[in-house]
């Protein structure tokens, strides 16, 4: 080790100061461009504090350099399946795994990744054959130990939790996952308890952090319900998925004309409740919950910039509504009764927009939304027709349900 920046960067690296590191390893490449471990070291700091698109370029340049490095392919693999770039992902640590077959992490990566595609018995034999070329590896039994909480093997997930606790009893990242097996499991108590160990492990850890806010959310049983329903259709296929969703579909429109023909047709409003709710509750649920731990004296500091302000715009959306409504029972004039609808259908382009994981998710939401309160309020000044503001409204609402997984992503 010839330079003294490289030198203190991998210090600093080896005990996670991954932000202090990155200038002593910007500054041993200004020394020597071709350190090509000051660049893969500088790379892994700006995956791990998030600068993906830097550590993405930063990696690509060094596997045109080194192309037989194998940790060169599982770094670029981590970087593509945080972008939730799973082909590339896959690609990339199968050439890790070409280039050195017996490096255990690169198998628990080929574990997570199967995890996100949804094959957890794939991936547990993955894990389980990194364990076997090093049965002490924290990285694989982590995957081992999601597999089985996704698999719902509680016993032997709970066995294996054991096993990574005594391993490494003082690592966050386990003490995080041991949180969101738990609370996986329903057990919100023990749950709280590994995220609060983890946070104290790693204040700055966001995987724990977010366990933690979802852990108390989980409080309230409405939104526990939520989650379990959420962490059920998580581990359904695509095609299950949707399968389900239009089963529903199918059934409540069924049930619709059903109650239609009977007479009874005092019922078709709650059901009509019921339907939304079940709908639009995954998209409804996460900015509502984070509008209340805003209004808790504790729990707002919880929440990160972007659920924050997701929980603000869903409370200012919600004060318009009721406001418009308020203006309506006033004055008479249906043309607040669509500018209130209005705000009530902009929650859900909105609030995703500003939760997105991506900048092009991000802008086409919240231009959607921007769009759907300017068409009301123009349409409304302009003297348009009620029928015609709430069907130009209504359309836009109904074509977003169907149409955002798909525009979004």
């Amino acid at each position: 080790m010839d330079s003294p920046n490289l030198e203190r960067g991998i210090q600093l690296f080896q005990i996670g100061r991954y932000q202090d590191a990155i200038p002593y390893f910007q500054t041993a490449l200004t020394e020597d461009v071709n350190n090509s471990n000051a660049k893969y070291f500088l790379a892994q700091c700006l995956f791990l504090t998030k600068d993906l698109d830097k550590a993405l370029n930063l990696a690509l340049d060094l596997r045109a350099e080194l192309p037989n490095w194998a940790n060169v392919y599982f770094l670029l693999s981590q970087i593509y399946l945080h972008q939730d770039d799973v082909k590339e992902a896959e690609i990339n640590i199968d050439k890790s795994l070409e280039l050195d077959p017996y490096d255990d992490t690169a198998f628990g990566q080929k574990a997570y990744i199967e995890i996100t595609k949804k094959k957890f018995e794939a991936a547990l034999n993955f894990a389980n054959e990194g364990l076997r070329i090093n049965p002490k590896s924290n990285f694989c039994q982590n995957a081992l130990t999601t597999a089985l909480t996704k698999l719902n093997r509680k016993e032997e997930a709970k066995s294996s939790i054991e096993n990574l606790l005594e391993d490494d009893p003082e690592d966050a990242h386990s003490h995080a996952n041991v949180g969101w097996s738990y609370l996986e499991h329903n057990d919100t108590k023990k749950a709280l308890t590994h995220f609060k160990e983890a946070l104290s492990l790693d204040p700055n850890l966001d995987y724990a952090r977010s366990g933690m806010v979802t852990a108390i959310k989980s409080k309230n049983k409405v939104y526990n319900l939520y989650l379990r329903y959420s962490f059920w259709m998580n581990k359904q296929s695509g095609k299950n998925q949707w399968v389900f969703i239009i089963g529903i579909y199918i059934a409540y429109k069924i049930s619709a004309k059903l109650i239609a023909a009977s007479g009874y047709t005092f019922l078709l409003i709650p059901l009509i409740i019921a339907y939304l709710l079940f709908a639009l509750g995954s998209w409804i649920m996460e900015p509502l919950s984070n509008m209340l731990l805003i209004l808790d004296k504790y729990g707002k500091y919880l929440l990160d910039k972007k659920e924050k302000l997701s929980g603000q715009i869903f409370f200012a959306l919600l004060v318009g509504a009721l406001l418009m409504f308020l203006g309506n029972v006033l004055t008479k004039n249906d043309y607040f009764t669509m500018l209130s609808l209005t705000c009530l259908a902009a929650i859900l382009p909105l609030t995703r927009g500003v939760l997105a994981n991506t900048e092009k998710s991000k802008i086409i939401n919240l231009v959607y939304g921007g769009i759907m309160l300017l068409v009301a309020i123009v349409l409304s000044l302009t003297g348009g027709s009620i029928a015609h503001i709430g069907i130009t409204v209504g359309v836009m609402f109904i074509a977003y349900t169907w149409l955002s997984n798909f525009f979004t992503k």
